[in-house]
């Protein structure tokens, strides 16, 4: 019911195949991200910025991407979550405390207008995120959604690095950054078989996060990727800070 609590289920399957504390190992390879689908953009009489959403302009009219995930220069966002934990121990600011997740929240459309893809890119990732509506979640809907954009920064920065992937950067103090994240990373799960598991789990994407795991919010990107084909409107910059 709307106002509930709302659980995310960490479907993907991760290969033991991968970069881990112990070695360079050969990986086949992340599963990639879905492909960018037609996004609607901006329909007449929607320029208005809308309740809940914070607007940004570009040429022709404003792009609203919806307050709990809009970033503000020097405060982040209302939405205050550790991208190397689930989705699940995420909270809400609001003037007066920290509030769980809820369904009505992550139903709520992630932009006005409504898009059916959007592409999330970070300055300390190498992959774009496109986000697509999530068909079999509890909050599916024809377009892209909050919990969408939440539950696939989290399925992807879950995705197993390759051992061509790291090797692409031959900084060895890259390397060790990398290192350095994912042992803090799994020592910081208190339970030891948990923390095992996640151990033999090995390197993942939000590793190249190093210590600037903190959710700050996305903001526009006015001009888009015009050359990989990402319109202006519909990729949004990922900020992020240590705790």
């Amino acid at each position: 019911m709307p106002g509930h609590h709302v659980r995310f289920v960490d479907v993907l399957s991760t290969p033991s195949s991968t970069y881990s504390d112990a070695t360079f190992a050969s990986s086949p390879g992340p599963a990639t991200p879905p492909p960018v689908i037609p996004s609607p953009l901006f329909a007449k009489g929607q320029l208005t910025p809308q309740p809940n959403y914070v607007s940004s302009p570009r040429a022709g009219g404003h792009v609203q991407i919806h307050s709990a995930l809009a970033h503000s220069v020097g405060r982040g966002a209302p939405l205050y979550w550790d991208l190397s934990r689930p989705v699940d121990s995420a909270q809400v600011r609001t003037t007066s405390a920290l509030s769980t997740l809820t369904e009505r929240l992550v139903m709520e459309p992630a932009t006005s207008p409504k898009l059916a893809s959007i592409t999330i890119i970070c300055e300390r990732l190498p992959w774009a995120i496109t986000v697509t509506p999530r068909q079999d979640a509890s909050w599916a809907a024809p377009y892209v959604t909050i919990g969408d954009v939440l539950f696939t920064l989290y399925r992807t920065l879950r995705l197993p690095v390759t051992t061509a992937e790291l090797n692409a950067h031959s900084d060895p103090a890259f390397h060790e950054r990398v290192r350095d994240a994912y042992v803090a990373r799994y020592q910081r799960i208190a339970h030891p078989g948990e923390r095992e598991n996640e151990k033999a789990k090995a390197v993942k994407r939000v590793d190249f996060l190093f210590d600037a795991r903190m959710f700050k919010g996305l903001s526009l990107v006015p001009e888009g990727i015009p050359h990989k084909g990402f319109a202006p409107g519909v990729v949004w910059k990922l900020h992020v800070a240590r705790p």
